[in-house]
């Protein structure tokens, strides 16, 4: 078999592609890691023991169920928040935050998320939510 120019032309275009793809591959591992490891949150105040905290340790625990599961402890959850933002303290609000992480949790736990690592945010988020019971800000 002979080959034409073209083909070697054809050649290098592909192995170029090859080596780019890879080049590129392990750019965004080492950018994916770097970005991965950011320092745990330091919290110095005590963990609250609150009703509202339960039940968001509750949802939490069950973020991973079915929605028929789930739902029930997100609407208990939901009703032991003040309505009205004025009446809010700092505890209340970090307990808004974390349950808004919970809800991206539960949206990027579908396969047709747009951003695949929004997932990956929502599980480091909550568990230092659950852990220290306090929004961390990430």
């Amino acid at each position: 078999m002979n080959l034409r120019p073209r083909h070697y032309v054809l050649l290098a275009v592909v192995i170029g592609l090859f080596i780019f793809n890879i080049i590129r591959h392990r750019r965004d591992q080492r950018n994916l890691t770097s970005t991965s490891t950011a320092p745990a949150p330091v919290i110095t105040t005590p963990r609250l023991n609150t009703p509202a905290w339960a039940a968001f340790d509750h949802a939490a625990a069950l973020r991973d169920d079915p929605p028929a599961t789930f739902a029930p402890a997100l609407h208990d959850l939901q009703q032991l928040l003040p309505l009205d933002p004025n009446q809010q303290d700092g505890h209340i609000q970090d307990i808004n935050g974390c349950l808004t992480w919970l809800e991206f949790y539960r949206q990027g736990a579908q396969p047709i998320h747009p951003n695949p690592t929004m997932k990956d945010h929502a599980i480091r988020h909550l568990d230092d939510c659950v852990k220290f019971h306090k929004d961390t800000g990430n």
